[in-house]
């Protein structure tokens, strides 16, 4: 009888608890991770980029309407990226092109035609690109520039991609010193290259198609927008192909480029 007893004691405590040991299953990880979790090794490097959420504040702009005051500002802001991104290249092994200040002509262009005059929604007066060879190189340098500023808004683009296939992390954060919101976007540099290169030819003869057809007061006719498909198309499938090198060598560690 004993025996039996402990039996069956035994087994309602293995009912008990048998909730208890599945829950940690259940867990699901949905939000922006923090700089602490990329250390983690629950996902490989393309699980991890791709799990960024996308995050807007109420930051994510100026703060002032005054287009000459931003203006003003915006060459000491620039100044301030380059040596915030000087470091961050140096540290996570990745390249980074600064251009030159928006000129005060295309701002007051910008914030008119889309932004109804307000120019406090006018974030990229001071902008550069991270360029990473591959994608820990990305997510480390991203680590360190959101430990370094606050970022008001990431639009991930690696987990969404453009219709074209073209991939990035479009990201606006406001700096410390001049406290400017300024915009960085990070690049895999084959998926770069060909935006700079195929993509923008592609581009180029998309518009031409286009203005043809704006000039000429139509609608775009069946073999225009069958040319543009096909464009489109021979642009996909250069993004997925360079997509898929950076996913085959996120999955293979020890080819990783140090």
């Amino acid at each position: 009888m004993n025996k039996l007893f402990r039996t069956f004691f035994i087994f309602l405590i293995l009912l008990s608890t048998r909730g208890a040991i599945a829950q940690p299953n259940e867990i699901k990880y949905n939000k922006l991770a923090e700089p602490s979790d990329f250390s983690q090794k629950s996902h490989n490097d393309i699980e991890q980029l791709i799990n960024l959420s996308e995050q807007t504040t109420g930051l994510a702009q100026q703060d002032t309407q005054n287009l000459d005051s931003l203006m003003a500002r915006a060459p000491a802001a620039q100044q301030e990226l380059i040596e915030l991104l000087t470091h961050i290249n140096q540290t996570s092994y990745t390249s980074a092109i600064i251009p030159a200040t928006k000129s005060y002509a295309r701002a007051a262009q910008k914030v008119q035609l889309k932004f109804n005059g307000d120019a406090s929604l006018l974030t990229d007066i001071a902008r550069a690109s991270v360029i990473a060879n591959d994608v820990n190189s990305l997510l480390t340098s991203y680590q360190q520039l959101r430990k370094s500023t606050d970022v008001v808004q990431l639009k991930n683009r690696f987990a969404e991609p453009k219709t074209s296939g073209y991939r990035d992390l479009n990201v606006l954060v406001k700096l410390p010193k001049s406290q400017m919101v300024v915009e960085v976007q990070f690049h895999l540099n084959d998926i770069a290259e060909i935006k700079s290169g195929p993509e923008h030819q592609v581009y180029e003869q998309i518009q031409a198609i286009e203005l043809q057809a704006k000039t000429e007061q139509r609608a775009l006719n069946d073999i225009e927008h069958a040319s543009i498909a096909k464009l489109r198309q021979d642009s996909h499938k250069q993004y997925h192909k360079a997509w898929l090198y950076y996913k085959r060598q996120s999955a293979a560690p020890s080819t990783q480029a140090a």
